[in-house]
């Protein structure tokens, strides 16, 4: 409608042909000018805000943000978290270990049959495998 605006944080060449950019890193400060700008909805999308929490600063600051608190982005945000969520509820799942040590990890791969698949834990950017 005429009447709405449309902005995109951080933004980018294509998204300023459609919306206004801006560039506020700080999830606070964000909140802060959303509320001052009348922002009727917030959508977040990328991982690292949500698992940062930044729905949880918009929410205490009364406004209303599509996305899952900071508690529910560990899902997407922790394999090691997942894959401990997974087993608590008995959900099927391949089979895994947390470990920092290098001789446990080669003991439990030995252990597997091929294909194995090591991840790192955090955001990898759909890069996690290693």
């Amino acid at each position: 409608e005429e009447n709405h605006k449309l902005y995109f944080n951080p933004g980018n060449g294509a998204t300023s042909q459609i919306a206004e950019n801006i560039n506020i890193k700080d999830y606070n400060e964000l909140a802060i000018w959303a509320k001052n700008n009348a922002i009727d909805l917030t959508i977040v999308g990328p991982e690292a805000p949500l698992v940062d929490g930044v729905v949880d600063i918009f929410k205490e600051h009364g406004l209303t943000v599509f996305g899952p608190s900071r508690a529910a982005a560990q899902l997407e945000g922790s394999k090691v978290y997942m894959k401990n969520i997974l087993k608590k509820y008995n959900i099927p799942t391949a089979a895994f270990i947390e470990t920092t040590n290098e001789k446990e990890a080669h003991d439990f791969i030995d252990t597997m049959s091929e294909p194995i698949v090591v991840k790192a834990d955090g955001l990898c950017a759909g890069k996690g495998v290693i």
